[in-house]
């Protein structure tokens, strides 16, 4: 490891990065944690990351400016939405708008690891194309 981030978390939330920082420690990811789109921002001048984890609670826009601005600053890094809400809808709203999954708060370890490493492409996917893959 070369002492950078490769996580970034961006939330409102100070317990949900905290908690998303330490999930990321276990697959040996370093991160950094932001309250703010133009934190975040600021962050991604700094240095590249490899997954993003983008809370829905950004005080300075909406969810869907949050993903547009995330992927056109990073060129398309895999972000994942963070919710304390887990509706189906907002779900939808979510990958419709770019993110690539979408965790309900509190996260739970094993699938929010499962998620980090289909971002960083590191699983094959769940489901039938993973299978016949094999």
């Amino acid at each position: 490891m070369n002492g950078s981030c490769q996580v970034l978390i961006a939330s409102a939330d100070p317990a949900q990065c905290a908690r998303l920082g330490e999930i990321a420690a276990t697959l040996e990811l370093q991160s950094v944690g932001c309250t703010s789109l133009s934190d975040a921002r600021a962050q991604i001048d700094r240095q590249k990351f490899k997954v993003i984890f983008c809370g829905d609670d950004l005080p300075d826009c909406n969810l869907r400016t949050a993903l547009r601005v995330l992927a056109s600053a990073t060129g398309g890094v895999p972000v994942i939405v963070v919710s304390h809400l887990a509706e189906w809808e907002r779900y939808l709203r979510a990958l419709e708008a770019g993110a690539f999954d979408y965790i309900a708060c509190p996260p739970d370890a094993a699938e929010t690891r499962r998620i980090l490493r289909l971002a960083l492409g590191q699983d094959p996917p769940l489901g039938r194309a993973s299978r016949t893959a094999a």
